[in-house]
């Protein structure tokens, strides 16, 4: 018996005479990943436990459309998609029985196992996001693997409504007010999915927001176990790797990891607190907390929070007696005042800022308060590192996706992406062009040195930025 294909997933529709009975045989063994269903044109689709464990019940089913003569093979699927398809297929009947006038409320049991499953699917693939956008009529479903959205596909409006509001209302502890569509929001969310027979625990950033007919949902997924990569495993050179070295050898000072969002500052900055010898104490200020870092404390920042936000948390780490502060984000000029307090008080500081490059980081710093000649300030800066993801040839299908599609790339033709770096030294150089407003001109001697900006490696090897 062979698996149905996502291609023939779109091109059929469940059979409404079926449905009430293939939704019992599923939520009779809710715990387990039995899931069946009848399409419209005679298929008797079914998860690989349902045919062992629930034989019985698929046999009568085969036979009672065998009778009707509406029988045309039985396929196996996969859970996700089973109850996915299972899932929308109820949801749209109920907006058939609403607009009838006969609608019952859609099951939160239900709701959560769709939740479940899209989570499941995201992970499989390697996603980092899941991206949903909500019209009057329907959903449609998309994923971020490797920089790249895939998996374009349209759900059942009511479904994936019903499974974010479910989600915000029992599985969120930071989500205090009633599900409305058209109101922005921010929660985090945390589930427990099972992933290769295993429970894994995740957490979820969701992201609300109304759109011109509708609304926007973004996931991003943060795995409770995600452990933390060293620089050598991202691929930064062994140049790059002795520089960072270096720097953090400083007994105070900022060291900024800049880039724009979706480019791994949060990774790096784990990477590079990870270089930091283990008899110092770090203290991680996080909004919100991303990866595990046992070997530090992490501890959680609001940012619009009278008490909580980066700033004051800034002086409260500087209380606790840490040899290094850890801030994920440089956000606005208080922050950027408490983090430069830091570096003058005899501590080391690590942060990510947005910015283009190293020397758009030097411009972004001046715009949230710390003009050159503060930069130039001996003990203030000790090193900018600005980072970029960029795509890489899947290997599976060297970049020519075939007709059957590419399971290992998604259909994207990309696979793993790879970091590409530049990095800046403080020297007694920078410091006088910072003084003296010659930055401009610093920035020409060193490429005339050999310094590599990363738009000149990007375009050096025809490299697309994601």
């Amino acid at each position: 018996m062979r698996y149905i294909t996502p291609t023939e997933w779109q091109e059929v529709s469940a059979d409404q005479h079926y449905l009430n009975e293939c939704l019992a045989i599923t939520e009779q063994q809710n715990e387990s990943d039995t899931a069946v269903v009848v399409t419209a044109d005679g298929c008797l689709i079914a998860t690989a436990e349902a045919w062992q464990h629930a034989s019985l019940a698929l046999l009568n089913l085969k036979v009672e459309l065998q009778a009707r003569q509406q029988f045309r093979t039985s396929l196996l699927g996969e859970v996700r998609d089973v109850r996915s398809f299972l899932h929308d297929a109820e949801a749209k009947r109920q907006q058939q029985q609403q607009q009838a006038g006969a609608a019952r409320p859609f099951d939160r049991t239900r709701a959560q196992l769709a939740l479940e499953d899209l989570i499941s699917q995201a992970l499989l693939l390697g996603a980092s996001d899941i991206h949903l956008v909500f019209d009057p009529q329907r959903a449609s479903l998309a994923f971020r693997v490797h920089g790249c959205m895939v998996g374009h596909v349209e759900r059942s409006r009511e479904t994936l409504a019903a499974a974010i509001a479910a989600a915000l209302n029992t599985r969120s502890d930071d989500f205090h007010e009633l599900f409305d569509e058209q109101r922005l929001s921010s929660a985090s969310i945390n589930v427990v999915v099972m992933q290769h027979g295993e429970p894994q625990r995740l957490r979820l950033r969701v992201q609300k927001s109304p759109t011109r007919n509708g609304f926007a949902v973004t996931m991003r997924l943060q795995l409770e176990r995600q452990s933390i990569q060293r620089f050598t495993e991202l691929g930064a050179s062994a140049e790059l790797i002795a520089k960072l070295s270096i720097a953090l050898e400083q007994a105070n000072g900022l060291l900024i990891i800049v880039g724009p969002t979706g480019q791994g500052k949060t990774t790096s900055l784990a990477a590079l607190n990870l270089m930091i010898p283990p008899d110092h104490k770090i203290i991680s200020l996080e909004d919100p907390i991303e990866i595990i870092q046992p070997h530090i404390e992490q501890k959680p920042v609001a940012v619009d929070h009278p008490e909580l936000n980066f700033a004051n948390m800034v002086k409260v780490a500087l209380r606790e007696d840490p040899d290094v502060i850890s801030i994920s984000e440089i956000r606005d000029a208080k922050t950027a005042q408490a983090a430069y307090t830091a570096a003058l008080t005899g501590h080391l500081v690590t942060a990510t800022l947005h910015a283009h490059d190293c020397f758009g980081a030097l411009q972004r710093l001046n715009d949230l308060g710390l003009t050159n000649r503060v930069l130039a300030q001996q003990g203030v800066l000790c090193g900018v590192l600005a980072q970029r993801l960029v795509k890489q040839v899947c290997q599976h299908c060297q970049g020519q996706v075939p007709a059957s599609g590419c399971s290992g790339c998604q259909n994207s033709g990309v696979g793993q992406r790879r970091l590409v770096t530049e990095f800046l030294e403080v020297t007694g150089e920078l410091c006088n062009a910072l003084r003296n407003d010659e930055l401009d001109n610093y920035r020409m001697e060193l490429q005339q040195r050999g310094w590599r900006t990363l738009t000149q490696q990007l375009q050096a090897e025809d490299l697309c930025q994601v």
